[in-house]
């Protein structure tokens, strides 16, 4: 398959449900601001390696995923922010809100530029997220920029089962999150 830029092509998916693009360098673009709410909305699995994106989607399109219950970005070497807040146009973004209400696995690896997850300043909430893997991510110094995110369920973070964090700013952080895996 060659995917080429077409302004006029419209795709619809209303019943995918798992999208993986790796290895897929030239894109840098994946999901349109002006996707209508829902558009995705049966997808559970998504898995993501495209060198020259600097993030994967909107704020609002996040809030679209419904039924996302696996998120894995890997090998994006120009990722700065995973989800990124639109400007506001009138309408006020919601916040304290569920983001992803089903995720329940989040890995992040090899994103060298990866500053936060989320680059909003609102308090979100994670109301699934049971593990959390983030490897080779060393600029990464928060999940969300300036933000509160909670996580209730979360069980696992970086392969540690004995940590039990609400907040992932507050707590993840320390020296775990650039573990680099070893290979013979």
């Amino acid at each position: 398959m060659k995917l080429i830029p077409c302004q006029c092509l419209q795709v619809s998916c209303p019943n995918l449900k798992v999208l993986q693009i790796y290895g897929a360098d030239s894109i840098s673009a994946l999901f349109s601001q002006q996707l209508p709410m829902g558009y995705f909305s049966k997808l559970e699995k998504l898995g993501v390696g495209c060198g020259k994106l600097r993030n994967l989607m909107s704020l609002s399109v996040a809030r679209g995923l419904l039924n996302l219950h696996e998120l894995r970005i890997t090998y994006c070497q120009s990722m700065e922010d995973v989800i990124i807040e639109e400007e506001q146009h009138g309408d006020e973004i919601m916040c304290n809100e569920p983001l992803f209400p089903q995720l329940e696995e989040l890995n992040l690896e090899n994103l060298p530029k990866l500053g936060h997850f989320v680059l909003t300043t609102h308090a979100l909430e994670f109301s699934s997220l049971k593990d959390v893997r983030i490897y080779s991510c060393p600029e990464m110094k928060t999940f969300v920029q300036q933000g509160t995110a909670s996580t209730p369920s979360l069980e696992i973070v970086n392969d540690d089962d004995e940590l039990k964090v609400v907040d992932l700013n507050k707590a993840m952080f320390n020296s775990k999150v650039c573990l680099v895996p070893l290979y013979n």
